[in-house]
């Protein structure tokens, strides 16, 4: 009994593999194996892909008890507030939730997910344009530079600095991106 138990539990955790192998598809228990996919926002043919390949072991799948467990699973992940989640983890809409509930809140969370992304970006090219900067007033305080050289360096000096009064005046806004009126959800009952 605990050899099963522990059997399944490992087939649970590696239900996220493309395929199963032949011990596992001798074991399976497909309602959970659909529950887990659905769970995890599988698309329901990556599922049965999975599934039906026990059949090179000789093994036949109850496809009718993975689409109960898949239907079942899915009802839990098309959750608006998994759909928030799912957005706010930067995944992508993969299409499964038939709902527009889902939809919204994942729209939510990935608009506060690429508002995070976009923040990083800025420090990160911030941090990229004053170390530049730095270098450029060093080789333009050296004696040894030619006047076309110092003409370059103070074309990208000026660059750099509108570039940077661009990227600062973006960064100030963003705050405001978080003041915007949030998706009111609407559960179904």
């Amino acid at each position: 009994m605990i050899k099963k138990c522990v059997f399944s539990l490992a087939l649970i955790t590696l239900s996220g593999c493309t395929s199963l192998s032949q011990e596992e598809c001798a074991y399976a228990n497909w309602q959970q194996l659909g529950y887990d996919h659905g769970q995890s926002g599988k698309t329901y043919s990556q599922g049965v892909d999975t599934v039906t390949a026990c059949q090179e072991f000789g093994i036949s799948p109850d496809v009718a008890q993975y689409k109960e467990g898949y239907n079942n699973g899915l009802r839990y992940y098309c959750k608006p507030e998994n759909g928030f989640a799912v957005g706010i983890r930067g995944e992508s809409f993969n299409g499964v939730c038939n709902s527009k509930q889902f939809r919204k809140a994942w729209e939510e969370g990935n608009d506060r997910y690429q508002v995070e992304v976009r923040k990083t970006e800025i420090k990160n090219r911030l941090d990229t344009i004053n170390r530049r900067l730095e270098v450029i007033r060093s080789e333009l305080s050296a004696a040894n530079i030619s006047s076309n050289e110092r003409a370059v360096l103070i074309n990208e000096q000026r660059d750099l600095d509108d570039e940077r009064n661009d990227l600062r005046r973006e960064r100030a806004l963003i705050p405001l991106l978080n003041k915007l009126p949030s998706v009111h959800i609407d559960y179904e009952l």
